[in-house]
């Protein structure tokens, strides 16, 4: 409900994107959404993931640890993560009269400080944001290898800026990688204003499990 009261506040309508994605997401489907720029696609994503996590934490069934990790391939994410994520997350728990327990959100980059590193790995955020360099590091990382396998979702923003050159490879490895350290399937969700063919970003964003397309 504080998800529900907060989404109308705050805006007239869900935006088609949002409308078409929420219940693949929600039924745990991995989701290719190509949108316009502007039209709301990685709030759609991260939205979400957001009332699945406060559903858990209102039953006291979410787990200390790293649930989602948002992916993508630019390191100047302040304006987006607080649009699409840290504002949310804050008139949510507004929306709830600070009832709900606090999602920890953090982000590591090549440029994320040494002690903020340390705190992640004596706290480990439910939700953290990253680079595909920075997400095969951490893979090689014995404390924080263990934080990511409880990961369920993995959100793949500006997926078009990845998946034609060696960046885009370096990520599908450490996706796999991912998926084999994992305790659980990933949900896999990406999200591009402009993508074609369609059908190949999408095996590109999945993988191949035993070299078939899942």
């Amino acid at each position: 409900a504080p998800v529900r009261q907060w989404f109308e506040r705050t805006f007239a309508a869900p935006s088609p994107a949002q409308t078409a994605a929420w219940p693949a997401i929600r039924q745990g489907e991995s989701v290719l959404l190509l949108a316009p720029t502007g039209s709301g696609k990685t709030l759609a994503a991260f939205l979400a993931v957001i009332d699945l996590l406060l559903r858990q934490a209102e039953v006291r069934a979410l787990a200390d640890t790293v649930h989602v990790v948002y992916v993508t391939p630019l390191k100047a994410l302040g304006n987006d993560i607080h649009r699409n994520l840290l504002d949310p997350l804050e008139g949510i728990r507004a929306a709830a009269g600070g009832r709900l327990p606090e999602l920890r959100v953090a982000v590591r980059t090549g440029d994320t400080p040494q002690s903020e590193r340390a705190r992640m790995q004596r706290q480990p955020p439910h939700i953290l944001i990253t680079t595909p360099e920075s997400l095969y590091l951490m893979l090689g990382s014995r404390l924080l290898a263990d934080a990511l396998r409880t990961v369920r979702t993995v959100i793949v923003d500006e997926v078009h800026a990845l998946c034609d050159n060696k960046r885009g490879v370096h990520l599908a490895v450490s996706l796999e990688r991912l998926a084999v350290h994992a305790d659980a399937p990933l949900q896999r969700i990406g999200c591009s204003a402009t993508l074609s063919p369609l059908e190949e970003i999408a095996r590109f964003l999945v993988g191949c499990e035993d070299g078939r397309p899942r």
